[in-house]
Formats: structure tokens, sequence, C-alpha cells
């Protein structure tokens, strides 16, 4: 299913960048401290309560003018554990580029559009058997990566990326892998189309629709991938939503299905946050992941409650 016609989508990637020549705006130094306690219950593993880190991060953003109409931008932002010493920093979205009328060109290590592009829709992002990567392929975060933002024009944008190959006699080429993605934002309507030929072995096409009616906010995403290597093609959907209960309360749900790779797979999760103000929130979810294989049926739950302070 390697895709020859490639549509795709992308809510481009905002920048800014670090350099001693900046001095007068200054470099911005950020974070998030996103930390639970979960109850996790494994089939065939983990049944315990954990500390967990949920892709707690840092990092320096900035950018300066190097001529008229050209900004040299970067970020170098890594994942941190605060729950424990073990691989206490992890590469994130690191790069360097330029920006200007003609779009923004970044290089370094980064998420591909398809994962940009699912936006807000993945309601538990980076909670443990929460986030949508245990569910759908296509959640890359991609080295060696070259990428090319459109501007904004009429609501829609483009983004393309290509991932040279660096393995002698394996991959060897210029574009060995591709994401390309196109969106389009008008208002409170969110559309996104992506497609990922030959990313980490899969081929991917994911349609990303998200609208905002008073105080709901809903999520839709269809994809079909390929396995490269095996030949396994599936196709999953998600539903997702949260409602606003009043200014601090937010409800939110979001059901998944995909039938590729291991099995048949099932996704859904509940939650709420309560936000102290717009850097900081306390949290609690509860998700479940039932995947049907040769073997039977095999259910992992996990329930988190926890607090998020960005700076």
């Amino acid at each position: 299913m390697k895709q020859k016609f490639i549509p795709a989508a992308i809510a481009i990637i905002t920048a800014s960048s670090l350099s001693s020549i900046a001095i007068a705006d200054g470099p911005s130094f950020y974070g998030k401290a996103n930390v639970s306690l979960n109850n996790v219950d494994y089939d065939g593993g983990d049944d315990q309560w954990e500390l967990n880190s949920n892709a707690s991060r840092v990092g320096v953003k900035g950018s300066y003018q190097v001529s008229e109409g050209l900004t040299a931008i970067y970020k170098l932002e890594y994942e941190v554990a605060v729950d424990d010493g073990e691989d206490v920093f992890k590469q994130r979205n690191i790069y360097g580029g330029f920006q200007g009328s003609f779009g923004t060109v970044i290089a370094g290590n980064h998420d591909t559009p398809t994962k940009i592009a699912q936006s807000n829709v993945d309601r538990f992002n980076d909670q443990e058997n929460g986030d949508i990567k245990n569910v759908f392929k296509g959640e890359t975060r991609a080295s060696n990566i070259i990428m090319y933002s459109s501007p904004e024009v009429n609501g829609l944008s483009a983004t393309v990326a290509i991932i040279p190959g660096e393995e002698t006699g394996v991959n060897d080429g210029l574009a060995d892998g591709t994401s390309i993605a196109i969106t389009y934002k008008k208002d409170e309507l969110y559309l996104a189309l992506t497609n990922d030929s030959e990313v980490e072995g899969v081929d991917v096409t994911r349609f990303v629709a998200s609208y905002v009616y008073e105080a709901f906010n809903f999520g839709f995403m269809l994809q079909e991938a390929e396995i490269i290597s095996s030949g396994d093609e599936g196709s999953g959907y998600l539903f997702s939503g949260e409602y606003k209960l009043d200014d601090n309360i937010v409800l939110k749900a979001q059901f998944s299905n995909n039938d590729i790779d291991s099995g048949d797979k099932s996704q859904i999760a509940f939650g709420a946050d309560y936000k102290l103000n717009s850097n900081a929130k306390f949290f609690a979810y509860l998700s479940a992941i039932d995947t049907d294989t040769t073997t039977g049926t095999q259910d992992d739950t996990a329930f988190g409650a926890g607090y998020e302070i960005k700076f």
C-alpha cells in the first residue's frame, strides 16, 4: 500500500531559536513537569503502582534576524525523567533552520508532519496506556529529517519532509522516507490530510478533523497503514471529545480501534482536568486497551492521577 499520490497535512512548525547573536531578545527557556501515580494491570506483565514522568521536558528556543526578511530559528528540547535516574535526558524536537516569507525550513530530529497533524484529537497524549501511539502507527519522531513548511494561505498550509537514508547499502537515498501533510484551519474547524511513505518501515495515510462548538471540542481521525516488511495492512479510526464544564473543569473521552500489527486493538479512555491556571492543572483518567490475537484477548488497563506544571 505504498502511496504514490501523497496528499497530506500539517499545521506548521512554530519555531524559535538560540544564538549568541540573539542576546537582545534572549533565548527562551521552557519546560513541563507532568507526573502521575498510575495503577497498571497488563495481561502477562505489570500489575502494580507506578510513578510516571509522562514525557516531562525542558528546552531552549529562540530566533534572531539575520537579514531583512530572513530569521534564523532553533529549538533544543529534551525529555527528562523526573521519577527515576534512568535515561534522564532523551532527545525530543531538536532543530535549526530559517524562516521568511517563503515559509520555514528546518533540519534535525523532529516529529513528522503526520504526527504533528493529529493536533489535539489525542486527548490523553503522553499518558500511560492512553496515548494513541499504543494503537496507531505513524506517531513518529524522525532523526535526520529535513522539513519545509509553507506560509498559510486562506487557512491552507502544507509541510513536506524528507528523511535521508544513512545505512550504506540499505538506505542511502536522499528521501528514503517522506512525510507530507496539508492542513486547513478556519475559525473553529481544523482539517488535515497526511501521508508517510517508508517512514520507519511503515506507510501511513491519515485524515484528521476537529471542531469546537461552544463548550464542546470534537475530534476524529481515520487512518490506513501498511507494515512494509510483512505486507500487513490495516485501518483504524478514533473519536474523541472534550466538554468544558466551567472555567476550571474539563471532561474528556476517546475511543479508537485499529486492526493492524499484533491484532485488532480497541482503546477507550475517560478523564477530567482541573485547571488551576493556564500553566498548571490536576488530572485523572482511566484507560483500557483490548487486543484480539490468535491466542485470545489481552486486556490492559491503567488508572492515573497527577499534575502538570508548565514553565
